[in-house]
């Protein structure tokens, strides 16, 4: 992908790494203990990123945050940032189902179609697809693996939801 920043954020739960352009966030990689070539976010960075580096250090040790920083939608089609855009809106420490999320957006019984949104999201945490389950409140996929979903909804748990 052409005109792609890359940077990572050491986290208490290690690195992520984020690519981000001139229109928003286009991707996020959970943490993982491997050191990574990219430079550490910076205040060579925009505000914005900065910003996105400290929501995400907090988030890692458990506090409750609302990210606030523009998504680059470019290459999803229609339906799936439509899906996504929606997904922005579930709270922190808050679930919501497949067919939930298909209502909200105005197409019911898609629940399979919002799962393959789900699993195609770039920017897992800050558009908090982990917080999307089966309506009887098993997991469902997680494109990080279930261990992760589990990880994160653990993590959200324990601070509280709204």
């Amino acid at each position: 992908m052409q005109n792609l920043t890359r940077r990572i954020v050491l986290t208490q739960l290690g690195l992520v790494t984020l690519a981000y352009s001139q229109q928003g966030l286009y991707a996020l990689d959970l943490p993982s203990k491997d050191p990574s070539h990219f430079r550490h976010v910076s205040q060579d960075d925009p505000p914005w990123v900065q910003l996105l580096a400290q929501q995400l250090q907090a988030y890692f040790r458990g506090e409750k945050v609302k990210f606030t920083c523009p998504i680059d939608f470019r290459d999803y089609p229609p339906f799936f940032r439509r899906v996504l855009q929606e997904t922005q809106k579930i709270a922190y420490g808050a679930w919501r189902s497949y067919g939930w999320l298909a209502a909200a957006v105005q197409a019911p019984g898609a629940a399979r179609a919002v799962g393959q949104a789900m699993a195609r999201n770039r920017t897992p945490v800050v558009i908090p697809c982990h917080r999307v389950l089966r309506s009887d409140g098993t997991l469902g996929g997680f494109s990080g693996g279930l261990s992760w979903k589990e990880r994160l909804l653990a993590l959200e748990k324990a601070k509280g939801g709204d």
